[in-house]
């Protein structure tokens, strides 16, 4: 951080001759940083509740989830591109989300993802399970949702909770966006 933001309380002073044990450790976190750097949120693309509520039918009937994401850049794989805002993007419509029964809830990641050059935002589902027990889609489940190869970056994670025969009531968390040294970690020294 700089002085603008917060002071720097990590200022050591250096001497190359006592340094060159840490060489390989500086080199590591070179390499993350320059992955970090072609892996990131620039700004926006926040993930907030859909303009058209998300809702269940009644029994087994139509499970109907979405988001809204506000614009924004990112850079995913060394691409950078401007993503517009979408309104009520599907996670699940047009069936039933299998085991998201009255006590159930599911989490999805919400996710950039880079084919061939091209970016897009789509939504990866975990597995519905008894409130309180849900978990979100592992890294590897994200990676091969979005095929084999292909960067891809979290923008957030969204919770649907069925609370009822027919009432869900819906979360999102913004706070899986890279953010170096926060959830992106650095080489320990």
């Amino acid at each position: 951080m700089g002085s603008r933001s917060a002071v720097n309380t990590l200022l050591r002073t250096y001497n190359p001759s006592t340094m060159a044990h840490l060489s390989e450790a500086i080199a590591k976190n070179f390499d993350l940083i320059l992955t970090h750097e072609s892996n990131k949120v620039v700004d926006g693309l926040g993930v907030g509740d859909p303009t058209t509520g998300s809702a269940q039918l009644t029994g087994t009937g139509n499970t109907t989830w979405s988001y809204n994401l506000a614009a924004g850049h990112c850079i995913v794989g060394g691409v950078q591109v401007e993503l517009a805002a979408a309104v009520d993007a599907a996670i699940h419509s047009g069936s039933f989300l299998t085991g998201l029964v009255d006590g159930a809830s599911c989490i999805a990641a919400i996710v950039a993802k880079n084919v061939s050059g091209t970016i897009t935002v789509v939504a990866v589902k975990g597995t519905p399970a008894t409130t309180g027990s849900q978990v979100a889609p592992t890294d590897a489940e994200i990676q091969a949702a979005v095929g084999a190869g292909n960067d891809w970056i979290k923008l957030a994670e969204c919770t649907l909770n069925r609370t009822g025969d027919t009432t869900v009531t819906e979360t999102q968390d913004n706070t899986f966006k890279p953010a170096l040294g926060v959830n992106v970690p650095l080489t320990d020294w």
